[in-house]
């Protein structure tokens, strides 16, 4: 019995050490070489036809813009693998050749392994970058980082669109573009060193049309294009061994070779691995054009007779004229002779969204580098200005500031702006919130190790105290530490700290223990890395929502009371996610039972890196709603407003300042959680300066945005502190006009309640709350809008007026829109220890959104009905939904025997279905572990289908699994 099982190890490895703070690292200063750096060019044998993978034509085209930029570099172009004397004496090898068998490099990869190990760097363009699966795969990623792996990787022919390009020597004077190629994707990548994407593209779903095949689809690749997840198609590699390689999948067509971005990039790239410096303008490529006369030499095929060379031309965009760096898809005159620095200019270097108007609303020299905002309600716009950032500490001796900025004619401009504080207490803030009340503000200012609480009890815009909420939050200057508080539509505060966070204390210094008993620290025990928080105003009833992530630089909720983040990954493995939270759930970035990262190998892990990065083949792991690759994520709201146009509407609003973006992630349905795209607002495509830090709705219904503006961003760097941006975005011609609100009446406050910005709901919900029964007839009209965004703003406060919660959790449940009998579970969470007194009638309830967050609420309820409810919602689970499964794991994780129990006897004991068996997977009941032994022990049961219940044992107590797995024995 036991031979035809593995060995159950599980490896422990030195723990990893973790950094990166707003993203992608900002590239370091080349130092400048004056050596000769020599580049070996290989071109591999004629292959396919005239014009396509003309390996010997398109090196001498790189040749020639090589040595037109540089005097430093000289090339050599052979055909064929070249002599032993001109490897060892190269700086860098190109090839460009027939990939898999035919692979010019085939048989001296020992040969080429070598010389890298001496700091050589490696170019392969296009099929060059395949390998055959195996050895010489794993050699491709070893040596370049990455490889296309037949079954896996994919090569059809599409117009790749690059929106946005990171920030990176590679890069530089290159401007986004798209060309038609067969730009090959769904690449196998290394898990060492650094790989860094450089072009990255959403495939059409046109792409998906071939039947599978080695090069055509596979189910791997169909589900990520479905997922709209972008794809590399080009990267950077920095190798363990110090030297630098880079692969590109374009190249197939010989006639893109004139366009001037891909030959730039290129041409930057070579160089780059060769260790030559590269100028902030790129390569010059010489002022000599290529047009398609050019294009036309140096084939290996004759000139077809039928050949049309204008309209080929024509197709590829292919002129006599040399592009300047300079030029913009959509150019703008640029003032101030042309210095694309200068405000001036900012709004010229953005691309905005159809629809939307930027403004350019403060910048310097009224401000500085701004991180996070918020927005009162007279439209005044509150930011943290930051100067002392890390290795800048003490370049504003005086400390840094938060600062009121006011557009005193409606204009969207900032004429007015004063320091409200200004201390080295709050250097680096990364957080701010402004709560308004009848007399004065309460600023809540996150500024780790610190969340400072400043009071202006007089509305004069000086604070009169200032008091410690909570303290040890982590590391100072680290932004993976403490970030911003939110009010949400339950009158609590949420925010949340990164994965060097590492614990919350009181202002007295003691560790914070959450309404579960819970000492809120990261240490495994039970809770890991980053996560987010609820409290009450005073910090008080302190909850941990959730654990696990990296760094969710911020978090948002919505009117249904639903939480949102972002998440970075790791430097360069393309992981960066965007979390529908489930409160409680665990998001995998850390091994729940190690405590080990992602590189540690495991049984079941993840086929590919971007999802063995949050361990989403564990049971207890939530799904991620959307993985967006490469970046650099921050600031985040949820637009609940009418002023943008309607594809904006109700959706998350989000700040990726690694490719210098603005974006929307409109999200739908999917089972019990969601499924999202991409829809960009602001994208810096010429200023690539543009780092979109934070965004904030205004009274009007109007984003502003604030823009940290540096050279790069993350890896604990900050290029340029004296400048910083402020943008407005609304629709065109739309006036920044701020309504006037009356909080002191009912009616008034209501129709405040009804504003999309955070402080004007935050402050007619406590006018509200504090006016109880007497306000309750206004927002029973409330109720009854037909937004159900504005009843659920008005169903959580009728829920809390004393006395009246059970009746309006009743009536909530009984509402048409599941997403209000979703909010009425929330607040019966918080009105009762014991929701399945409440709720029982929603374990039927036909939404599966609706049963999801039953499940969730049950988690720490401790009556006797609670099993039974539990496995009545479980007996509802259809075996395919990962969302519905890991919330009943989450409901069941304080009291799995008890509710184990109740499903087998909801089922007669008949467990072994394919619901069941997923049952017994993600429960750590007794029972269940025997049941996946059982599994294990079927000889009818194919090897690779035991590997998930060998990894699911292992997070069952060792006594448990042990006396489980006696069973295998002989």
């Amino acid at each position: 019995m036991l031979r035809r099982h593995r060995s159950w190890l599980v490896p422990v490895l030195a723990p990893l050490t973790f950094c990166l703070a707003l993203g992608l690292a900002a590239a370091p200063a080349d130092a400048a070489d004056a050596e000769i750096k020599q580049i070996l060019m290989v071109a591999g044998p004629p292959s396919h036809r005239y014009g396509a993978h003309e390996h010997f034509a398109g090196l001498r085209i790189l040749q020639d813009a090589i040595q037109q930029s540089s005097d430093n570099a000289r090339v050599t172009v052979v055909r064929g693998w070249p002599s032993d004397e001109q490897i060892a004496a190269a700086d860098t090898i190109v090839i460009y050749s027939d990939g898999g068998g035919r692979h010019v490099a085939m048989n001296h990869r020992d040969q080429l392994r070598k010389r890298l190990a001496e700091g050589t760097g490696l170019v392969c363009l296009h099929y060059a970058v395949e390998m055959l699966p195996g050895e010489s795969g794993k050699d491709w990623e070893e040596l370049l980082g990455g490889h296309f792996e037949i079954n896996y990787s994919v090569n059809p022919h599409w117009v790749a669109d690059f929106k946005s390009l990171p920030d990176h020597p590679i890069t530089r004077g290159v401007e986004p573009f798209a060309t038609d190629d067969e730009w090959y994707f769904h690449l196998r990548f290394t898990e060492l060193g650094k790989v860094t994407p450089i072009l990255s593209a959403v495939a059409p779903d046109h792409t998906m049309k071939r039947p599978d095949g080695p090069h055509h689809g596979n189910p791997h690749v169909r589900k990520s294009v479905a997922a709209g997840e972008p794809q590399t198609v080009a990267w950077a590699y920095d190798r363990p061994d110090g030297g630098r390689s880079f692969g590109f999948t374009g190249g197939h067509y010989h006639w893109n070779w004139g366009n001037d971005d891909v030959r730039r990039l290129v041409t930057n790239a070579i160089l780059w691995t060769a260790g030559e410096s590269i100028g902030p303008d790129g390569s010059s490529l010489g002022d000599e054009p290529i047009g398609i006369k050019r294009l036309l030499e140096d084939q290996d095929y004759e000139r077809p007779k039928d050949f049309d060379e204008q309209a080929t031309a024509k197709r590829f965009q292919l002129t006599a004229q040399k592009k300047k760096i300079t030029e913009s898809a959509e150019p703008t005159a640029l003032t101030n002779a042309g210095d694309p620095r200068d405000p001036a200019n900012a709004i010229s270097g953005i691309t905005i969204a159809e629809g939307l108007e930027a403004t350019l609303a403060a910048s310097e020299p009224m401000l500085r580098s701004l991180t996070n905002l918020d927005i009162d309600s007279r439209g005044r716009v509150w930011v943290c200005d930051v100067m002392n950032y890390r290795r800048n500490q003490g370049a504003r001796p005086e400390g840094d500031r938060i600062m009121i900025l006011e557009d005193t004619d409606g204009d969207g401009v900032m004429d007015d702006a004063k320091t409200f504080y200004q201390g080295r207490d709050i250097d680096s803030a990364m957080g701010i919130c402004v709560l308004e009340n009848a007399t004065g503000t309460d600023v809540i200012v996150t500024a780790s190790p610190n969340v400072w609480r400043f009071v202006d009890t007089d509305g004069d815009d000086v604070p009169d105290s200032k008091t410690a909420m909570f303290t040890g939050v982590g590391n100072p200057q680290h932004d993976h530490s403490g970030h911003s508080f939110l009010f949400g539509p339950d009158g609590k505060l949420y925010w949340n700290f990164g994965n060097t966070g590492e614990q919350v204390k009181d202002p007295n210094g003691e560790t914070v223990i959450d309404i579960h008993g819970r000492p809120v620290i990261d240490n495994g025990a039970p809770l890991y890395g980053g996560m987010p928080f609820r409290c009450d105003l005073d910090g008080s009833n302190f909850e941990v929502l959730a654990h696990n992530f990296r760094n969710n630089w911020e978090t948002t909720v919505d009117s249904f009371g639903t939480l949102w983040q972002s998440d970075n990954d790791d430097d360069g493995n393309r992981g960066t996610r965007i979390n529908f939270v489930m409160e409680h759930g665990n998001y995998g970035y850390r091994d729940e039972v190690t405590g080990g990262g992602w590189r540690e190998e495991r049984i079941n892990q993840e086929a590919e890196i971007m999802h063995r990065h949050w361990h989403l083949n564990d049971p207890g792991v939530v799904p991620n709603m959307l993985q967006t690759g490469a970046g650099s994520p921050s600031g985040i709201c949820f637009y609940e407003g009418r002023l943008l146009p309607q594809r904006f509407w109700d959706q998350i609003i989000h700040c990726d300042p690694g490719p210098n973006m603005v974006r929307a992630y409109p999200a739908t349905p999917d089972g019990a959680g969601y499924t999202a795209t991409i829809e960009p607002l602001m994208t810096g495509t010429t200023d690539r300066w543009f780092r979109p830090a934070d965004v904030c709705t205004a009274p009007d219904g109007s984003l502003f945005v604030t823009d940290w503006y540096d050279p790069g961003v993350g890896g604990h760097n900050q290029g340029d502190s004296d400048r910083g941006r402020l943008f407005r975005l609304a629709p065109p011609g739309s006036d920044y006009t701020v309504p006037t609100f009356d909080f002191t009446t009912a009616g008034g406050a209501v129709e405040a309640l009804r504003n999309p910005n955070s402080a004007v709901r935050a402050r007619a919900w406590r006018s509200l709350h504090a006016m109880g029964r007497d306000a309750e007839a206004e927002l029973l009209e409330l109720y009854a809008d037909s937004n159900p965004r504005l009843r659920a703003r008005a169903l959580w406060l009728l829920g809390k007026i004393d006395g009246r919660g059970e009746h309006y959790v009743s009536m909530a449940l009984a509402d048409s829109d599941p997403n209000l009998r979703i909010t009425a579970i929330r607040l019966a969470k918080q009105l009762t220890d014991q929701p399945s007194r409440w709720l029982a009638d929603a374990a039927d309830d036909e939404s599966v959104a609706v049963r999801r967050e039953l499940a969730v609420a049950l988690r720490y309820d401790t009556s006797d009905a609670m099993p039974a409810l539990w496995a009545e919602l479980a007996s509802a689970y259809d075996g395919r939904d990962r969302w519905y499964l890991e919330a009943l794991g989450i409901g069941s994780d304080v009291r799995p025997e008890a509710c184990f129990d109740a499903y087998l006897d909801a089922v007669n004991g008949r467990w072994d279905t394919p619901s069941g068996r997923d049952l017994v997977w993600r429960i750590r009941a007794p029972k269940a572990a025997d049941a996946m032994v059982s599994l294990i022990a079927d000889p009818n049961r194919p090897l690779r289908e035991t590997d998930r219940y060998f990894r699911s044992l292992e997070f069952h107590d060792a006594d448990v699994r042990n006396a489980a797995l006696k069973r295998l024995l002989p």
